[in-house]
């Protein structure tokens, strides 16, 4: 009876702990927020260990570092973000080519309740789409999705902000 729960413990664990491919067919793994760092980047519990992730294909406006002035619109693509991935959610990150950036961050799209939220980062104009060879996989959604930000004069695209 032992060995076949600990068969079963293994199996189960092999389950829930493997990337699988989501939808798309695109690498993926569950993990839970455990907080966010600014508008592009959180740390999470992925597979038991505190893992940063860097949303791929997205670029937030930098908030203030040491002697480093914030950049227009940090503060709020950094509250955006916190306020779509609460702590303690559980959210589905999808993976491109490179799973690491030169940082050791994993590079990450990441779903919650169904929403890509670097899509709705730049659609709401909190980021910008980035293009970061090899990792395109994801790059023309956003842009299109930034697109329409700059039409809409959304977020960091209005005027009335001062950031241009």
């Amino acid at each position: 009876m032992t060995v076949v729960l600990l068969c079963a413990a293994v199996i189960v664990g092999y389950w829930l702990f493997t990337p699988k491919n989501d939808d798309t067919g695109h690498l993926s793994s569950s993990a839970t927020v455990q907080h966010v760092v600014d508008g592009d980047t959180l740390y999470v519990l992925l597979d038991g260990e505190r893992t940063k992730v860097r949303l791929l294909n997205v670029d937030a406006p930098e908030l203030t570092h040491g002697d480093q002035p914030g950049q227009c619109f940090g503060q709020e693509a950094s509250r955006y973000l916190s306020k779509k991935l609460p702590k303690g959610s559980t959210i589905q990150l999808a993976f491109d080519i490179e799973r690491y950036d030169r940082y050791g961050r994993t590079l990450a799209l990441v779903n919650y309740t169904g929403e890509s939220i670097n899509e709705s980062l730049v659609a709401s104009g909190h980021a910008k789409a980035m293009k970061v060879e090899p990792n395109v996989q994801f790059y023309a959604q956003l842009l299109t999705a930034q697109k329409q930000a700059q039409r809409d004069n959304a977020g960091m695209f209005s005027p009335a902000n001062g950031c241009h």
